[in-house]
């Protein structure tokens, strides 16, 4: 085989084992696939090979080095002069960064990605596809769920029978997650129709990823929903889908939702605690808030810290 032909054959091997939720292991190909290009000067795959990767690190909870990954990606996109990749992979970085909790500069580099989109398809004026759903989620992180809604409904008037099933998964993921916080949000008069439509998308959502054989994905899903059901007070299911999610993330070595579960945990027993005055929720509740703020720390998680802060708070003025 070439060296080309090595390369292709590595980066294929690393998105089987990714899509079985095998992510340690589709990294150690990636890597060597990443290396074959780089020696070929190959920089048009080596910069999707190295956003890839970032992918991957995101993932196992090795965020500084999914920053370090992801800035080496955008090198190589400039060097490759393609217009696509140097804004997907200028994407790939704002999320890194975001996870890292430097929202203000992923929000710029976003920005800055979206305008090339623009430029090179002036019909799509918002990043689409996982990089519209990178987006997304640090739109919601920042609680502006109508920019959500309102780019969801483009979303939809985009879509085409070509789309993939976990494209158009994302995208009812975003949307179920902007429905749960204009429902969730104090500041408005909550109604069931919000619930519902949360209810509805996430559903969906969840439905999609299993669909398109991405268990790497279906985590977000799974705690979102899951999040809806305790906004609800029904813990049932919601205990079920984060004990799910729980399994496929100990399975993968998936650290960083490893982290999303103890917390979203600790947020589900404070529920409990607060609906039913049930002894014991508290302690438990600080329990899977000490292993989460633990994770947190040590991966560089940063997006997380302010929530785990907002948490420990709730849970120390919780009477039972």
């Amino acid at each position: 085989m070439t060296d080309h032909d090595k390369a292709s054959a590595l980066n294929w091997a690393g998105f089987g084992l990714r899509a079985l939720g095998r992510l340690r292991e589709a990294a150690q190909p990636m890597q060597a696939g990443l290396k074959l290009r780089i020696k070929q000067e190959a920089w048009q795959n080596a910069d999707i090979n190295a956003g890839n990767l970032s992918e991957f690190y995101l993932t196992l909870g090795e965020v500084s080095q999914v920053v370090a990954s992801a800035r080496q990606s955008v090198d190589f996109a400039d060097r490759s002069g393609d217009a696509f990749t140097k804004e997907s992979l200028r994407a790939s970085l704002a999320d890194a960064l975001h996870q890292s909790g430097e929202l203000a500069k992923a929000h710029q580099l976003f920005c800055e990605a979206e305008t090339m989109q623009q430029q090179r398809q002036p019909e799509y004026f918002y990043l689409y596809s996982q990089r519209g759903f990178q987006f997304c989620d640090l739109l919601l992180s920042q609680e502006q769920y109508q920019e959500v809604q309102k780019r969801f409904e483009k979303f939809v008037e985009w879509r085409l029978p070509s789309d993939s099933l976990l494209d158009s998964a994302l995208e009812n993921l975003s949307a179920g997650r902007a429905f749960l916080l204009q429902a969730t949000d104090r500041s408005l008069a909550a109604t069931g129709q919000h619930f519902t439509q949360a209810r509805d998308y996430l559903q969906q959502a969840v439905a999609g990823l299993r669909e398109a054989g991405t268990s790497h994905h279906l985590p977000r899903g799974l705690f979102a929903l899951a999040a809806c059901y305790r906004a609800q007070n029904e813990f049932a299911p919601a205990w079920a889908d984060l004990e799910e999610a729980r399994e496929i993330a100990e399975r993968g070595e998936m650290k960083l939702y490893l982290a999303d579960y103890h917390f979203e945990a600790g947020r589900l027993l404070l529920a409990e605690g607060m609906a039913h005055s049930a002894e014991g929720k508290r302690e438990k509740a600080k329990e899977h808030l000490a292993i989460a703020k633990e994770m947190i720390e040590k991966m560089g998680y940063g997006r997380r810290k302010p929530e785990v802060e907002a948490l420990r708070r709730e849970i120390e003025e919780l009477k039972i």
